[in-house]
């Protein structure tokens, strides 16, 4: 279970520049959801992913990531949660474009110390497996389309076999057919009992969720169930 409680988010704290980015942010996300988050540019929607997958702290309030307080952790174990936890899909693919694809799903799994060399290339094969990337392991990454890059992206995401995917426009660098596959992946993930998370602009991406939130100046300003078409 994810939860917010009475989260504020300030840039520049105290300072001129001081930009309040969350406002009372309260927020629970329950094991196995696919949840939406939308919002205009600047809405805080980027910010809320950040502090969900402990790239960012809030200023005030508290993080629940299960039954623990986030903040309550070290820096170390807090990088280790995001390592293991949680995997991340990013826009812009974020993806070493001169490494191989078999490098760039390896680099979680090179920072867990659960995971022993013997298993990196078992676990490695059967995410390329899963995101249907096999094929290209050996590739460069610059030299798939997007949604190959993409896909390996998920294959990244997923090599930890983390409970939590959090996904920052995913599709917005696709065209509409590649756009669909790539939900249709997410929603599989979902469907095998990952909690998807999933910001976006795009109305008819947060169709395809089970629960939409609308952000509004830092402020949920809606909350519904949706049924995906």
């Amino acid at each position: 279970m994810i939860k917010l409680e009475n989260v504020d988010k300030y840039y520049n704290y105290h300072m001129d520049t001081e930009v309040h980015a969350l406002k009372n942010v309260n927020l629970t996300i329950n094991d196995g959801e696919m949840v939406a988050i939308m919002g205009v540019s600047g809405s805080g929607k980027s910010t809320m992913l950040h502090i969900l997958g402990c790239l960012d702290s809030q200023t005030k309030g508290k993080y629940f990531l299960g039954e623990y307080e986030v903040c309550k952790y070290s820096s170390n174990t807090i990088a280790e949660i995001r390592n293991e936890e949680i995997g991340f899909v990013l826009q812009n693919f974020g993806l070493l474009s001169d490494k191989s694809v078999y490098e760039n799903i390896s680099y979680p799994l090179i920072f867990n110390p659960a995971v022993k060399y013997k298993m990196m290339k078992r676990l490695i094969t059967k995410a390329a497996e899963d995101m249907l990337v096999s094929d290209f392991l050996k590739k460069p990454v610059k030299e798939l389309s997007g949604g190959q890059k993409q896909r390996v992206a998920l294959a990244r995401a997923i090599v930890n076999r983390p409970n939590i995917i959090l996904a920052d426009e995913p599709t917005a660098a696709l065209d509409k057919n590649t756009a669909n596959d790539i939900m249709n992946v997410l929603i599989n993930l979902n469907k095998n009992g990952k909690t998807v998370v999933i910001v976006t602009h795009d109305r008819s991406v947060a169709e395809k969720c089970n629960r939409i939130i609308e952000l509004s100046d830092g402020e949920i300003i809606s909350d519904k169930e949706n049924i995906p078409a």
